[in-house]
Formats: C-alpha cells, structure tokens, sequence
C-alpha cells in the first residue's frame, strides 16, 4: 500500500470521484469506489474504513454545495401565491435539512464500506492481535469430612 498521509489520500480519492462525476460514471460504484482509494492510499497505521467515510463524506459536502447554487428544475405548473407562505418556505427548509443528513450518511456508509473492503483485502494482517480475555477458574474445594445430612428430625444437643 502506499503511504500517504490521511489529508493527501482522501484529496486523491476527492479527487478521483470528481472526474468520475464529470465522465458521469458510477453511481454507488464510485462512490465506494472512493472509499476503498482513500483507504488504500493511506499508510498501514491510519488505513481503516473511517477514512473511506471521510473522503465519502467530503465529496457529499461538495456536491451539496453544488446543487445548492444550481438551478432547480420547476414544473410546468407553479403552485398559486396564495398557497405559497411561511409554510411553504418551513417545508422546504425541512427537506432541505433532512436531505443534507440522509445525504451524509448514506455516502458515508457507502465510502465505509469501500474502505472497509480496502482494509481486508490489501492491508497486511500481521498485526499483533488482542490477547484473549481468560476466565478464572473455579476453585476446587476438597472437604475433609463431609457436612451433615438435613434431615427433619431434630436431635436435642443437651
């Protein structure tokens, strides 16, 4: 793998996603296809899915403020003004807001799964592993003498 920093490889992979917006290739392919680059650039110690999730979700953040500057598309027929207040203008404020999250997180689990996919495949696994949690063992209590049986007649110790 080669080991750029975590910056230098999620601008590549921005980079890559943007030209692969502009060819108009893609789809999710791309957009995972973002993730695992970044991933796969970064070095072995920072290279983890969360770094696929970052270059995902700078991309979104670019193409969210695109679209905000861009024209939408009207339809033929616009609604009346005496429908269109405050109501209409919370609304689209609302969906603009709940687009932005939904937005975000979907291309951040799609850039996540990209790096996840990077991280399993091409980086090495010699890692030092967890040690494994031991469970104490139980006791083993050897009596001497064995305890009384219980029994429901009752001795007078007198």
């Amino acid at each position: 793998m080669p080991n750029f920093d975590v910056e230098l490889a999620v601008f590549c992979s921005i980079i890559l996603g943007l030209i692969l917006a502009f060819l108009n290739f893609g789809g999710i392919f791309a957009l995972v296809l973002v993730g695992f680059v970044a991933t796969y650039l970064t070095n072995d110690e920072d290279a983890n899915y969360k770094v696929g999730t970052m270059a995902a979700a700078a991309l979104y953040l670019i193409y969210f403020v695109i679209s905000i500057f861009t024209t939408p598309n009207i339809p033929y027929q616009l609604p009346s003004p005496l429908v269109i207040g405050l109501g209409y203008a919370i609304e689209g404020l609302f969906t603009l807001i709940l687009g932005f999250f939904l937005g975000l997180m979907i291309y951040g689990l799609m850039g996540a799964i990209g790096g996840y996919l990077a991280d399993k495949f091409f980086k090495l696994q010699d890692k030092p592993k967890r040690p494994k949690s031991r469970k104490r063992r139980e006791k083993i209590v050897k009596r001497k003498t064995k305890p009384q049986r219980r029994t429901l007649h009752r001795r007078n110790l007198q």
